[in-house]
């Protein structure tokens, strides 16, 4: 994913990386080694109050079970992001086949992130959908995706503070 990003513009030097599994972070340095990178579970995060314009986080939560623990990681994001910064969500609000995780719907993330304005877009065909499909249609899936129905993650602008979110267009 940092690699996309760079290539869609982003400066090295207003990068920084945080994850909790040491080997992304050896293979992001191998990759990248100027980036400031820490590892870490989120909830203590190196990085001082309202540091940053954007904060990503893609399929963390879900992977997380323990409410408490999903309570710091969004307290220790809103903590990092500048007031007038968006925090960008991208998760799964279904997935009845992995009992290691759990999906989040719109109301939690609007309970872990409280105070804050939200654009919400579901994206995604949902992956067995999308296997199945695939091999026999790329146009079938492109337009089951466009349907939304069979679309299993959200991705979400949060907004900690009151500036209007209507001028954000998320791509969906």
């Amino acid at each position: 994913m940092l690699l996309d990003y760079l290539i869609y513009g982003a400066s090295l030097a207003n990068i920084s990386v945080c994850d909790l599994l040491l080997f992304r972070i050896r293979d992001a340095y191998d990759i990248l080694h100027h980036l400031p990178l820490s590892c870490s579970d989120g909830q203590n995060p190196p990085y001082p109050n309202a540091a940053f314009d954007l904060v990503l986080q893609y399929t963390v939560f879900t992977s997380i079970l323990d409410d408490h623990i999903k309570s710091n990681l969004a307290a220790e994001m809103l903590r990092i992001i500048k007031p007038e910064g968006i925090i960008l969500w991208y998760d799964y609000w279904l997935n009845p086949t992995n009992s290691h995780a759990r999906g989040i719907r719109p109301a939690e993330i609007r309970r872990l992130f409280p105070g804050c304005r939200f654009v919400f877009r579901r994206i995604t065909l949902a992956p067995p959908i999308s296997r199945l499909l695939v091999p026999l249609s790329w146009v079938a899936c492109a337009l089951l995706e466009k349907m939304r129905i069979f679309n299993s993650h959200y991705l979400v602008a949060i907004h900690p503070a009151t500036v209007k979110l209507d001028k954000i267009n998320l791509i969906a």
